[in-house]
């Protein structure tokens, strides 16, 4: 009889990708390719000196929550009209594989609290820092590397954190990729081609949910506190510069974002997308034990297991789970959703399917979740969408 390898390749080759010996072989190269690459680069003078990016963090019992990265100064192409495809081809480029700097202390300040948190491999930290008595509302962050030598520039970055406001009726989980921002995901090539070729300026949002968005964070109109929204994404950090000018541009409302590190780790060479939503989610609703959440995503990944499983660990904290239909390329999974949303409701979860940010609207209208202006705002935005 034929081994198992021989007999099911493909199934022990996932096995083999899978396996913590390989990540560690591959992580291993990862390591010596980067080193390689800075050594390379200051041996022959090329080093383009350092950039610091602070990520959006938040605030969770007068925890800030911090997380950056260290990185060379990319050389960024201008994007010229003729151009303007390669040119964003290569921004993209130079985004994903830009040389992270591992083993770099930072002095991460806010407020006048300080830490030092040291970065890991491809240029990564997180941190915590205990700072009493802060506002609801955002709060800048200094982020400061020190020059190793004379010879050796620092780097210093800005950020910000949020405070939610305790009292805001709700808050708002939201996934990025065809939820509110037009990939192709589950399209193959062309999200490939949506993320390889296009920059913030044309990047295409999902018709109508900037409007939805706002109208929540108006909160139908309550004085208890506008609501805080968090965006979970499979992305890379890589891509972060991109989508917080795409969110702004488009007026969505601020928040968070909780993006992922592509690379390889010693425990895995791959990462599952859906744990790091699962987990991400989870940590939110750890923090804010006495808030509910608005879940938004939509029926091309696993959104809706992620937050039904959610909103069954969290009885009464998931005030409604929105999923927004992805299109009639899969069709199959919309009539299941559908049926699913029903047994659902009568069940008396908030789990709706809805065609478009309209019926969005209308089922967050029918929950309180936004007030009737909001109606009209996303109708208007859907006709000048044509």
């Amino acid at each position: 009889m034929l081994p198992d390898e021989l007999r099911h390749p493909r199934q022990a080759l996932g096995r083999a990708v899978r396996s913590a010996e390989t990540a560690r072989v591959v992580s291993e190269l990862d390591r010596r390719l980067t080193r390689y690459r800075r050594d390379r680069k200051l041996g022959a003078g090329t080093f383009r000196g350092m950039r610091v990016v602070v990520h959006r963090g938040y605030v969770v019992d007068d925890e800030v929550r911090v997380h950056l990265r260290v990185m060379e100064e990319p050389a960024m192409p201008d994007v010229g009209e003729d151009l303007a495809l390669v040119a964003a081809a290569k921004q993209n480029a130079r985004r994903f594989f830009a040389l992270g700097m591992p083993q770099v202390e930072v002095v991460v300040t806010v407020e006048g609290v300080q830490t030092t948190v040291v970065t890991a491999r491809r240029g990564y930290a997180a941190g915590v820092l205990t700072v009493p008595g802060l506002t609801p509302g955002w709060h800048e962050v200094h982020a400061e590397v020190l020059p190793e030598d004379a010879d050796h520039d620092g780097a210093v970055g800005e950020g910000v954190v949020i405070v939610p406001e305790p009292t805001a009726p709700f808050s708002v989980i939201s996934d990025i990729d065809d939820t509110i921002l037009r990939t192709g995901l589950t399209e193959g090539l062309t999200a490939f081609a949506t993320t390889l070729l296009s920059d913030a300026n044309n990047r295409a949002a999902i018709p109508g949910m900037a409007s939805l968005y706002r109208g929540l964070a108006r909160a139908g109109g309550t004085d208890a506190g506008c609501p805080s929204f968090f965006y979970v994404s499979t992305g890379s950090w890589s891509m972060y510069p991109v989508l917080t000018k795409f969110l702004q541009g488009r007026g969505f409302p601020r928040g968070p974002l909780f993006l992922t590190d592509w690379g390889p780790t010693d425990r895995y060479v791959t990462r599952s997308g859906a744990e790091h939503k699962r987990s991400t989610i989870r940590r939110l609703l750890d923090g804010y034990p006495d808030q509910r959440f608005v879940c938004i995503g939509d029926s091309g990944q696993g959104d809706p297991d992620v937050y039904l499983e959610t909103a069954r660990a969290f009885p009464g904290r998931i005030a409604a789970v929105l999923i927004i239909d992805v299109g009639a390329h899969l069709a199959e999974r919309a009539d299941e959703l559908t049926q699913q949303a029903l047994e659902l409701q009568s069940d008396g979860l908030q789990f709706h399917f809805v065609r478009d940010a309209y019926q969005a609207t209308g089922v967050c209208l029918d929950l309180g979740l936004c007030d009737a202006a909001t109606v009209d705002e996303v109708e208007t935005e859907l006709l000048a969408s044509g």
